[in-house]
């Protein structure tokens, strides 16, 4: 086992160790933030490399700088992304949905049917009134989150 690690180039240990925490962010601890520290072992690997740094302090120091770097980068982008405010179903709010199936109580999912698609609903918790919506009453989309979509009563014209 020594042989072999004293085989490898530090480049090529940073660049393993940010796949590792890269891999270990999506599938095993999201939201911890392995995500940015593996970006930044993966640019010090690059930097290795490419000649930039050389000492053991220069690697570290260049780690915690990118690691810094990537998190102010990504950070909101990322927020957002899993938030879902940049869904692309923003088109979708104000528009009218019909409830499908059964009636859709306040706190628990349902469905909709809107163009012609069904799709998992929940009720808008802020919306005031009612706490349950008869199948097929219209109701208006108020706003998408991870793919459900908020919706309340149609008001009455």
């Amino acid at each position: 086992m020594n042989e072999f690690l004293s085989t490898l180039n530090p480049g090529s240990i940073w660049l393993a160790v940010g796949v590792i925490l890269i891999i270990l962010e999506l599938a095993l601890a999201p939201g911890i933030g392995f995500l940015f520290a593996g970006l930044g072992a993966i640019s010090v690997g690059a930097g290795l490399i490419a000649g930039w740094v050389d000492s053991l302090s220069g690697q570290f120091i260049l780690f915690f700088l990118s690691t810094a770097f990537w998190t102010a980068i990504l950070w909101k982008p990322l927020k957002n992304f899993i938030s879902g405010k940049e869904s692309g179903f923003n088109d979708m709010i104000g528009s009218t949905a019909v409830v499908f199936g059964q009636t859709i109580e306040k706190g628990k999912l349902g469905q909709v049917k809107w163009s012609g698609t069904i799709m998992k609903c929940q009720l808008d918790q802020e919306a005031k009134g009612l706490d349950r919506i008869a199948p097929e009453t219209e109701v208006i989309i108020t706003g998408v989150s991870k793919g459900i979509l908020i919706v309340q009563a149609k008001p009455d014209r």
